[in-house]
């Protein structure tokens, strides 16, 4: 990888592409916990990759450039996130106790047995990140920590808490993501 990169600094598009599909599968991942939409996934993913390509020049240790890419990404689904949600606020005029009461009734009926995706699903988006950085990409705290500019010790007090929050929720407790 680290060869990849070099030649990528230089202008080798090959050598970038095989970099990004090095990685592709966590910038899936981490996308989808912030968008829901594929569609909007990889529309971060394709703007992610063509700032990374104009700008690696920029990374100034190629041993970060697995965290430094997954920023702009983080930033790339922020952006489409709040678009989204400026667009849904104008068009949806539902009412937050209707809203509360579908996802009440929602929950009741959702099965003892239910995979991962779903329990991460009910957390919010630091959790959710969180916890897909360390437990689906194997991140370590102190790179977790780096990528979202977080202290070490907030890291693993989130993680801790939205650890908290999907036992509570398996056994059948709610709380509010």
């Amino acid at each position: 990888m680290k060869e990849l990169i070099i030649q990528s600094k230089k202008g080798d598009k090959k050598a970038f592409t095989q970099l990004i599909l090095y990685i592709q599968n966590d910038l899936y991942r981490i996308g989808k916990t912030r968008l829901s939409d594929d569609n909007d996934i990889c529309d971060a993913i394709q703007e992610t990759m063509i700032k990374a390509y104009r700008h690696i020049n920029k990374l100034k240790d190629n041993s970060m450039f697995k965290s430094w890419i997954i920023k702009i990404l983080i930033n790339e689904c922020n952006s489409i996130y709040k678009k989204k949600n400026k667009k849904k606020m104008l068009f949806e005029k539902a009412s937050i106790e209707e809203s509360i009461h579908i996802k009440s009734d929602i929950i009741q009926n959702i099965v003892s047995d239910i995979d991962f995706e779903i329990l991460v699903e009910k957390l919010n988006y630091e959790e959710k990140l969180i916890v897909t950085l360390f437990y689906n990409s194997r991140y370590s705290y102190s790179e977790i920590s780096n990528i979202l500019d977080m202290n070490i010790n907030t890291v693993k007090s989130k993680l801790k808490r939205a650890k908290e929050k999907v036992k509570k929720y398996y056994k059948g407790d709610v709380y509010s993501g």
